[in-house]
């Protein structure tokens, strides 16, 4: 692995002119053990679904008529008009969801029970294995399924859905799988001593960028997945300059940048200079953030917003928030964006 003083420049920011507004009608879903819908523009809740499960993920059908809810008790479907739950696929614990660029595949990590993990925790034997299930979205029925790590905590889909990535923290690693589940290679990222977070695919497919974190520093991981880089130039590190654990990565909509949320701050990359244009502290944990398409401003949520309630916030290119909604019932932790 190639260490680098700066990520390349498909992990740079893309700035664009001050001032752009939110897109009219533009809503934010966030979520806790419930779910709340936010108009970006009047600043306000606009709707609830109510579910008292830990909800792990969500992630929108490009079409924006559905979405698709992971939790602690199963894999769900939502109606995006109708702000109700339409069908519950899955009783088993789900983690975290992709979806293919078209919306029609739809990956889904299903964690074993915690029963059985301490049972076998507790007989000193190896964790039973979760599963990766890939559906189609027209039905929901299932396209494949094959075993996984326990220890599973992410997982992408390439936008024309034939390569799965599945991030094993444990490991250091993340497993790359075709769609019908054969293991195409291991990249290995780091060791048993490293926290890995959670993963950005590029929209193209061709960059797969993986938070690490350990005691002396945090940066990511920039894999090439197109292979256009020499096999030791494959895997660049780009050193953050701190080692605040990396709660949240997200790629812009065009693939130019990408925001990066740590410990009570955030970062930016400029695509010129493919530096840090600066890191933004905040008095509050930003654990998730979803840049705004099209737009130089990006929605971010923390599960302690104001004194003991949570809250999103919409900041812009230079992390300064210009609109911010109390969420006085909720601990946010997860927000999409409607299409």
């Amino acid at each position: 692995m190639k260490s680098t003083r700066f990520v390349s420049s498909l992990v740079a920011l893309v700035l664009v002119l001050p001032g752009v507004a939110v897109a009219a009608g533009t809503t934010a879903w966030v979520s806790s053990n419930h779910i709340q819908v936010v108009d970006l523009d009047a600043g306000k809740v606009v709707g609830k679904i109510p579910l008292k499960e830990f909800i792990h993920d969500m992630e929108f059908h490009p079409a924006g008529h559905s979405v698709y809810v992971s939790s602690s008790k199963g894999l769900r479907v939502a109606d995006a008009s109708a702000l109700e739950f339409t069908q519950r696929v899955s009783e088993k614990t789900t983690g975290a969801l992709a979806l293919s660029a078209d919306g029609s595949s739809l990956a889904a990590l299903h964690l074993p029970g915690r029963e059985s993990v301490l049972a076998a925790r507790r007989a000193k034997q190896p964790l039973p294995n979760g599963t990766l299930v890939v559906y189609d979205t027209a039905g929901m029925t299932q396209t494949s399924s094959f075993p996984i790590s326990a220890n599973a905590f992410d997982v992408v889909m390439s936008p024309n859905g034939e390569r799965l990535y599945v991030l094993v923290p444990h490991e250091g690693s993340v497993y790359v799988h075709g769609a019908d589940g054969t293991v195409i290679e291991q990249l290995r990222l780091a060791d048993k001593d490293t926290m890995l977070s959670k993963m950005a695919l590029s929209p193209d497919g061709s960059t797969l960028v993986v938070p690490a974190t350990n005691a002396e520093a945090s940066w990511l991981n920039e894999v090439d997945l197109a292979q256009t880089r020499s096999a030791e130039d494959r895997i660049l590190r780009g050193e953050l300059g701190h080692a605040r654990r990396i709660s949240a990565t997200a790629f812009d909509d065009d693939g130019s940048g990408i925001y990066v949320t740590a410990i009570r701050s955030m970062v930016k990359f400029d695509n010129t200079t493919r530096l840090p244009v600066s890191w933004k502290g905040y008095p509050t944990n930003f654990v998730d953030v979803a840049p705004l398409p099209g737009s130089d401003r990006s929605v971010m949520v923390a599960p302690t917003f104001v004194k003991k309630n949570g809250g999103i916030a919409i900041v812009d290119r230079n992390g300064t928030v210009v609109t911010a909604v109390e969420l006085t019932d909720m601990s946010p932790f997860v927000v999409v964006l409607a299409p």
